[in-house]
């Protein structure tokens, strides 16, 4: 018996002694709660981040949208000579800008509006039609195409260095104009239905536009870029005792050939070949003689100029 109660004895004082251990190292809810603010306060730093994100994707998708909203381009033929232009823009538009090749821009002012129409005429011959386009915001278009159209206005450069134009129709004609590159139109009348118009070149490269006019009030236009040359100069002098004829040839293209005749006489003909843009030279003034002079000088372009002088003696 007393055995059996002294092994009894330490058996009950180790179980307490476990379970006053057990009962020290356990925690209870308050382990929980805090695991569960802890995730908490992660979902809701988690949650704000993504609604930013996703308010910035929103609002820079809305200034990309205005951005790329640039205003529309459309042109269609309405028949052989006019054109059609549409733009439209989701923005105001601010202005039109249109233009034949590199010549006059004709400029349309959008005046707040988001949809403009325009007829343009279709110059004769093989022209490049540009159009530029702006809205309030800065949103710019372009468009840029060839057009051909057939005319009766021919232009041409003739033998003495002047610019002929030629027309040939079938109805009545009433008036032409014409001008170089951006200088005022020059009015020629006219009330046939052919004509053959003779004008004077500038120097160097130019526009030229011409207009034909009929009874009609129907415009044929043609636009055509020329390299003007001009006839060489020529001038002539004498010495102070009229001894000689002191000649002065020039081109500024450059010369090519000058001819003397003397008393209209073909034995008596000098051709030189020349280069430069000047040349100078002498002709004896023979007593007894009418001393008739002509001289005749080619530019490197083939373009002639003739002069004649007389000095008796």
């Amino acid at each position: 018996m007393n055995q059996i109660l002294s092994t009894g004895m330490p058996n009950n004082g180790k179980n307490k002694k476990n379970k006053n251990k057990t009962k020290n190292n356990y925690q209870g809810p308050a382990d929980v709660r805090s695991v569960t603010k802890f995730f908490v306060v992660i979902l809701m730093f988690f949650g704000i981040f993504m609604i930013g994100t996703a308010s910035y994707g929103l609002y820079r998708n809305s200034n990309e949208g205005v951005i790329s909203a640039i205003p529309t381009i459309t042109v269609e033929e309405q028949d052989e000579s006019t054109l059609l232009l549409t733009v439209i823009g989701e923005n105001d538009i601010s202005q039109i800008v249109y233009y034949w090749n590199d010549g006059e821009q004709n400029t349309i002012n959008g005046n707040n509006r988001k949809y403009i129409e325009q007829e343009i005429s279709i110059p004769s011959g093989s022209n490049i039609l540009n159009i530029e386009v702006t809205d309030i915001n800065g949103g710019r278009n372009t468009y840029s195409e060839q057009y051909e159209l057939d005319s009766n206005i021919e232009i041409e450069a003739s033998s003495t260095g002047n610019i002929t134009i030629n027309y040939e129709g079938d109805t009545q004609i009433a008036y032409m104009t014409y001008r170089w590159d951006e200088e005022d139109e020059t009015r020629v009348e006219i009330n046939n239905t052919s004509f053959s118009q003779e004008i004077t070149p500038r120097r160097g490269l130019h526009t030229l536009t011409v207009i034909v006019v009929d009874v009609n009030n129907r415009t044929e236009t043609k636009v055509q870029e020329i390299q003007g040359v001009v006839e060489p100069t020529i001038e002539i002098t004498t010495n102070e005792d009229f001894t000689k004829y002191l000649v002065t040839v020039t081109d500024e293209i450059g010369l090519s050939e000058v001819t003397i005749v003397m008393n209209e006489d073909e034995n008596q003909t000098v051709t030189q070949q020349l280069s430069g843009t000047e040349f100078n030279f002498s002709i004896d003034i023979v007593e007894n003689s009418d001393n008739i002079m002509n001289v005749t000088v080619t530019n490197s372009s083939g373009i002639q100029a003739t002069r004649t002088v007389r000095c008796s003696k």
